[in-house]
């Protein structure tokens, strides 16, 4: 099965880490046919659904060791992220303005509790999905959180998050 990889808090070439580096542990923790995406920790690789736990576990290891800190790896299925960005979500959000966003927890965090996000703010609750939040938020200006700040404090769990037009293209990769 294909799976799209989002790593937190990595930007390559920074605090140890490269693509060079993001691709052998990927392919040390058993992925194979492994690409690097952008700068910003993004992979999409093959790995057999039955494994995925322990693909992903063994990951995170991995750039733990890279980097010298444990940082969450967000898998989604290709298939799941291309029927998610086959329709516009944002489709009357100005991109100008805002900046479109979907923050993810783990695939095997437990499910978002929409009552438990707070106020927003400024910042527009799109869709709340089983695992994902979807926010359009302004570029500039106060009372604007992040979606991944909403998310961990309502969840508990790290999340991390990819602009809109960043997973259009990841869905294809």
């Amino acid at each position: 099965m294909r799976w799209v990889g989002l790593v937190r808090n990595v930007m390559l070439g920074r605090g140890g880490i490269d693509r060079a580096g993001l691709i052998t542990a990927a392919e040390a923790a058993g992925a194979t046919e492994v690409r690097s995406h952008l700068t910003t920790g993004n992979l999409t690789f093959d790995a057999d659904e039955r494994a995925i736990d322990e693909v992903v576990d063994d990951l995170e290891d991995r750039i733990a060791a890279l980097i010298g800190r444990r940082e969450p790896v967000a898998v989604r299925g290709q298939g799941w992220l291309q029927q998610l960005t086959s329709v516009d979500r944002f489709a009357g959000y100005d991109a100008e303005t805002l900046e479109l966003e979907v923050s993810f927890l783990r695939h095997d965090a437990p499910p978002i509790d929409p009552d438990r996000l707070g106020d927003p703010g400024r910042t527009a609750l799109v869709e709340v999905l089983e695992r994902e939040l979807l926010t359009a938020r302004p570029r500039e200006g106060g009372r604007r959180p992040h979606a991944n700040r909403l998310l961990e404090v309502a969840c508990g769990q790290p999340a991390t998050a990819r602009g809109w037009a960043t997973l259009v293209r990841l869905a294809t990769g």
